[in-house]
């Protein structure tokens, strides 16, 4: 199951590339995940997420991965998905610091509370090895009634040692 969805996934994004190269390259890695068998966060697929509980734990869930994909499925604001209308080299470099940050052993998520602006916040105790904190996610409603990752305090997570470089 997981082959058929990153393979769908990956064959979509080639059909919106317009440069034959990167076609031909999004190609080999779709024929590629599904020799190997890629793995995909079930659900990712659809923009952004019910409910804004459900997209930070989409969020996470591909950072536990490592799905950039995933991540960036639920990454926008309440206009729409950041990789819809920024550099694709930005948009993965924000993805893969959000996936390597996020990346933990364990979760808990506070039920969604008002920020008094249409946006919600969610709050995550998170576990990465030995290192725990709480972190901050701040999540946008899009005009089809999803809801999307707007922000993410990864300064909080940073501090606490996540994501440290080896010999640091």
């Amino acid at each position: 199951m997981y082959n058929l969805m990153a393979h769908m996934i990956l064959v979509s994004q080639v059909r919106h590339h317009s440069s034959p190269r990167e076609c031909h390259v999004k190609r080999i890695i779709a024929l590629v995940c599904v020799v190997i068998g890629c793995r995909t966060v079930p659900g990712a697929m659809a923009t952004g997420s019910a409910s804004p509980r459900a997209a930070a734990e989409l969020m996470l869930a591909g950072a536990k991965i490592q799905d950039l994909q995933t991540i960036l499925s639920v990454f926008g604001d309440e206009t729409g998905l950041v990789r819809d209308r920024e550099s694709r080299d930005v948009v993965e470099s924000r993805a893969f610091i959000l996936a390597c940050v996020l990346k933990s052993d364990s979760q808990k998520l506070s039920d969604a509370q008002p920020l008094g602006t249409g946006r919600m916040i969610v709050m995550a105790d998170l576990t990465q090895g030995s290192n725990s904190a709480t972190t901050r996610f701040e999540l946008a409603p899009t005009k089809d009634g999803r809801w999307l990752v707007t922000n993410v305090d990864i300064q909080a997570l940073q501090n606490k040692g996540f994501c440290a470089r080896p010999g640091r």
